[in-house]
């Protein structure tokens, strides 16, 4: 149907179907950066947490590339008139929706879910797994970053205060001293335990968690919005223009 000449109404229509999905491209170039951004953060905290509290960061990515896909292929479709391809469209305009619907009940569902008792195990394993860079056979610089980020951004030291440190951490027991990072600062910086921060880190992580969760949630409920608003819109152009081509073609 390509070759199908539409009326000066029709043709309106299609060229704002046309300029309608940059904002579309705008919108999945958004999403999938927020995605990378989450499978960042996820693999992160798969470092210390046992249990799975990632924020849907696969499914930004997928809602992401689907959103790209999706503005490409409205444009291939109006641009040349191609009904299948404008069928097409509509199809994938609806798993798009279904993917930010099942990523925002994902979020939340998770957001409700988190055990704090677990969270201070895993904390506990973390101090365990922390050793100084000296011990070359057992130091993971994954994990030390991880824990050290953790302390530091949260201003918090230990699992329930700084003397958890002395209890399970080999660095301590081997160095004996506290991570630079219970005051805030870099190794290999001394931290007097008189100095070191006082809110204990299991509480102030697992609000961490918490809040991830929820902040990805709100994104994508505000990017869920503004998508499916331009989806409406899109699909009511693509309705005029398939009724234009079907009446023309008649």
């Amino acid at each position: 149907m390509g070759g199908v000449e539409l009326g000066t109404c029709s043709n309106i229509i299609r060229w704002i179907f046309i300029l309608f999905n940059i904002p579309i491209l705008l919108a999945g170039l958004a999403t999938l950066g927020i995605g990378i951004w989450q499978l960042v953060v996820e693999s992160a905290l798969e470092e210390v947490l046992s249990e799975d509290y990632t924020s849907g960061g696969a499914l930004f990515v997928a809602s992401g590339i689907l959103l790209i896909a999706l503005s490409i292929i409205g444009v291939i479709g109006a641009f040349f008139k191609w009904r299948p391809v404008l069928l097409l469209y509509l199809a994938v305009v609806f798993l798009v929706i279904a993917l930010e619907i099942a990523s925002i009940a994902y979020v939340f569902a998770k957001a409700d879910d988190i055990d704090e008792d677990q969270i201070e195990q895993d904390l506990i394993r973390a101090l365990r797994r922390y050793y100084p860079s000296q011990d070359t056979a057992n130091h993971d610089e994954d994990l030390n970053d991880v824990v050290d980020f953790i302390q530091d951004s949260l201003e918090c030291c230990g699992v329930t205060n700084y003397t958890d440190w002395a209890l399970y951490s080999p660095y301590t027991m081997q160095l004996g001293r506290l991570p630079a990072s219970c005051c805030g600062r870099d190794e290999p910086a001394a931290c007097p335990d008189i100095e070191a921060f006082n809110d204990d880190c299991r509480e102030a992580f697992t609000e961490f968690v918490q809040d991830n969760l929820i902040i990805g949630g709100i994104i994508a409920i505000i990017f869920a919005v503004f998508e499916f608003s331009l989806l409406v819109m899109s699909f009511v152009l693509f309705m005029a223009i398939n009724n234009a081509l079907v009446l023309t073609s008649a």
